[in-house]
């Protein structure tokens, strides 16, 4: 016996897959990223209503309806959705990050009866659906919107590193000539404000024991602003190419102290305060950074410029 066969057109297709017709109660979610197109949001699925293909109208709480989405991806608890329309764009720009919007899933028809339905404002350059073809027409490209939100020309994806560096700070006593060297420990956080482009802060501390005299001590700080550039390099390596501007400050209560009367302790307090006063400086640096990935995360990194020579480890987050 021929069984019946009834066709279904595109819509009923929707609503029997996603729900397209089902009208689901508002709920709110929280956008976590918004991108610089506008097109693609990233909202939190708290209430793990968005699925894959729903189409969704965002609306501010007691404003109005926004714009209509499809929902493109869902992951760790997120949700990407990508913008087709926009019904207002003075409630459009009142979206943010870290803003609640209502939701609603499905058909979203009933928001806009002839006798309430208030002017639409459309931005000129955002997709439209005027029928089956058009409701389509702009999804196929979802996924690879998507999938690229987060790709640009970074070499290092994250905003910070920070790293701790090791290095020796030598200097001429002017008293003595002999060389005084001690060990400099290094603190220093980049934040890339651009792609491949890094603001670093360093900061530097050298504790000498026994200078000017054995029973004192001289303490170093290094201050280090510089910009950097990124470029790729082998074996998992980055060079950063930077120039900056550095203050070095000295306490040394001790030096430049008459010990006695003689001419010799006058000259030797005199080398002291000269020595001080030399290393006391500011003054423009370059050099290379040399970042070599460990593990995911994790580098080794190699200062080589006319303000230090240092080794050390950072992390970027």
């Amino acid at each position: 016996m021929p069984s019946l066969i009834s066709a279904q057109d595109l819509i009923d297709d929707l609503n029997s897959n996603i729900g397209l017709g089902s009208n689901v109660a508002q709920f709110s979610e929280t956008i976590n990223i918004i991108s610089r197109s506008g097109k693609i949001f990233i909202l939190s699925n708290t209430n793990q209503l968005l699925n894959k293909g729903d189409f969704i109208t965002l609306s501010i709480k007691d404003g109005g309806p926004v714009a209509r989405a499809i929902v493109a991806k869902n992951h760790d608890g997120q949700t990407g959705i990508k913008v087709l329309k926009v019904y207002s764009l003075s409630r459009w720009q009142m979206l943010a990050t870290g803003s609640l919007v209502d939701i609603l899933k499905g058909d979203d028809s009933f928001l806009f009866k002839p006798k309430n339905e208030e002017k639409k404002e459309v931005a000129d350059n955002e997709p439209k659906i005027e029928s089956e073809v058009d409701l389509f027409s702009d999804i196929g490209n979802v996924e690879a919107d998507l999938n690229t939100f987060y790709k640009d020309t970074r070499l290092i994806k994250p905003d910070n590193v920070v790293t701790v560096g090791y290095s020796q700070l030598s200097f001429v006593d002017e008293y003595s000539e002999d060389t005084v060297v001690g060990n400099q420990f290094s603190f220093a956080w980049a934040y890339q404000f651009s792609d491949n482009f890094w603001a670093e802060a360093l900061y530097g501390r050298t504790l000498i024991d026994g200078y000017p005299e054995e029973s004192s001590q001289t303490i170093v700080n290094n201050f280090t602003a510089r910009l950097k550039y990124t470029f790729e390099a082998p074996l998992y390596s980055y060079l950063m190419p930077y120039i900056g501007f550095k203050m070095v400050t000295v306490s040394s209560p001790n030096a430049g102290v008459i010990a006695g009367d003689t001419d010799a302790d006058q000259i030797r307090a005199e080398a002291e305060l000269k020595t001080i006063d030399d290393l006391e400086q500011s003054t423009l640096v370059v050099g290379v950074t040399i970042l070599k990935r460990l593990v995911p995360g994790w580098f080794f990194k190699a200062d080589l410029g006319t303000d230090m020579v240092s080794a050390g480890v950072g992390v970027e987050f």
